[in-house]
């Protein structure tokens, strides 16, 4: 049994796996992950337990808390120059961020043509990975929440929420919600259009994340939503 974990800033998502497939999923908030003691509560033992966590030191504390009760050791996943037939392209490889070198190392298996890697979280990360399975680098941009956040409290006029995506907003709600929401099309579509130079064909683009299903609709080409490539990720590291 294989107990992944990915700690992000906003949850804490789990998913437990036999070998063959996912047994259990779930998650937690990342501003309590205690409550990963209720949430296991009668699943199997682990045998290995592969963590990444960018959450901090003290969801880490918390993590090591819920499973202290299993004998199996916890390996925390750190960025390599080099694993599971992916190449780190990051000037200081170790720097980047565990979840982007797991949410990759799960698309070189999924698309091994090569393909741009966008995992939309609370920060939306857009990344490309050629067919040779180099990472060439990526963007990080704030997610949908964090942009509409950080704009209703920086701004006089501008409320938080209501707006819906328009191409031609009329309204200021809609205006805040639909330029948001292309701002992040527009750094996929960017990616996707050097990594084309780069491999000399349309590249796929693999979605994840808690805002994939709103951007899914609005990305044309071969464009595919993976429910956790970073949990699919952590699993390929646990087994090589």
């Amino acid at each position: 049994m294989i107990l992944a974990l990915d700690a992000g800033n906003t949850r804490v998502k789990w998913g437990l796996h036999d070998g063959s497939s996912w047994l259990s999923k779930g998650w937690v908030a990342s501003a309590d992950a205690t409550g990963l003691v209720e949430a296991w509560k009668g699943i199997a033992a682990p045998d290995r337990i592969v963590v990444s966590n960018v959450a901090g030191t003290q969801v880490a504390v918390q993590i090591e808390a819920a499973c202290k009760g299993w004998p199996a050791q916890i390996r925390w996943v750190s960025a390599v120059e080099s694993q599971c037939d992916v190449r780190n392209g990051y000037e200081i490889p170790a720097q980047l961020g565990s979840d982007r070198w797991a949410a990759l190392i799960a698309a070189r298996a999924i698309a091994p043509e090569g393909c741009v890697v966008v995992n939309a979280g609370t920060a939306m990360t857009v990344d490309a990975l050629t067919a040779e399975g180099v990472f060439m680098g990526g963007l990080i941009i704030p997610g949908l929440a964090t942009m509409l956040r950080a704009l209703a409290e920086s701004t006089a006029a501008i409320g938080e929420g209501g707006g819906h995506y328009r191409e031609l907003p009329r309204n200021t709600p809609d205006a805040v919600y639909s330029g948001a929401l292309s701002a992040m099309v527009g750094a996929v579509w960017h990616m996707n259009a050097l990594l084309a130079g780069e491999i000399k064909r349309a590249p796929t683009c693999l979605l994840s994340g808690g805002d994939a299903q709103v951007l899914l609709p609005l990305l044309s080409g071969k464009t595919r939503m993976v429910d956790n490539l970073v949990l699919d990720g952590l699993l390929r590291i646990a087994l090589e």
